[in-house]
C-alpha cells in the first residue's frame, strides 16, 4: 500500500497541471497564434497523420474481423476503400480534438522559435525525426511503462527516508 501516497501526489500534479497551463501570461498575439498554427500543421501532418496510420494499422484487424462476421461476401477493395474512410474518420477527428494545441505552443515559443522549429523539421533532418518520432515514442514507452510503478515506489521510499534523515518527519 506504499504506492497510495505517490498516486495521491501523481493525482494532485494532474490536477494542478491545467492551472499550471493557464499561468502562461497573456494571450499570444494573432501573429503568434498564426505561426504556432503552422509549427502545428507541420507536425501534425507529419507525426500525427503517422501516429493515426499506426494506430488504423493496429485497430483496423478487429474492425474488419466485425465487418466480415455481418458481411462476408465484403471483397478486398470494399474492405480497403472503407479502411481508407476509417483512417480519415479518425485523421478529421484527432484533428477536431486537438484544434487548440497551436495555442499550447504559442506559450510555450516565441514566434522567432517557432519559425526556427518549422524551418527545422522542414529540413530532411527533420522531416525524418517527425517520421520516426512515433515509432521512437512507442518504443520509449514500452521500456519505461512497465518500470514505472518501480520508480514511483522508490521514489516515493527514498524521498521518505531523506526526509526522517533531516528531521522532517518521524
Amino acid at each position: 500500500m506504499r504506492i497510495l501516497p505517490s498516486l495521491a501526489f501523481v493525482a494532485a500534479l494532474i490536477a494542478a497541471a491545467p492551472t499550471l497551463a493557464a499561468e502562461g501570461g497573456a494571450p499570444p498575439s494573432p501573429e503568434a497564434l498564426a505561426t504556432a498554427r503552422e509549427l502545428y500543421a507541420v507536425t501534425f501532418d507529419r507525426a500525427g497523420v503517422q501516429i493515426n496510420a499506426q494506430a488504423v494499422e493496429h485497430t483496423w484487424p478487429s474492425l474488419e474481423t466485425a465487418l466480415r462476421a455481418r458481411n462476408p461476401q465484403l471483397d478486398a477493395a470494399a474492405l480497403g476503400a472503407m479502411r481508407s474512410e476509417y483512417e480519415h474518420i479518425r485523421l478529421q477527428k484527432m484533428r477536431e480534438l486537438m484544434k487548440d494545441a497551436p495555442e499550447i505552443y504559442a506559450r510555450y515559443f516565441s514566434q522567432a522559435e517557432m519559425r526556427d522549429i518549422i524551418a527545422f523539421y522542414r529540413t530532411p533532418t527533420g522531416t525524418k525525426l517527425m517520421q520516426e518520432v512515433p515509432s521512437l515514442v512507442a518504443e520509449m514507452f514500452a521500456i519505461a511503462l512497465p518500470g514505472m510503478p518501480a520508480v514511483v515506489s522508490d521514489t516515493h521510499e527514498e524521498f521518505l527516508r531523506l526526509a526522517r534523515e533531516r528531521g522532517y518527519i518521524k
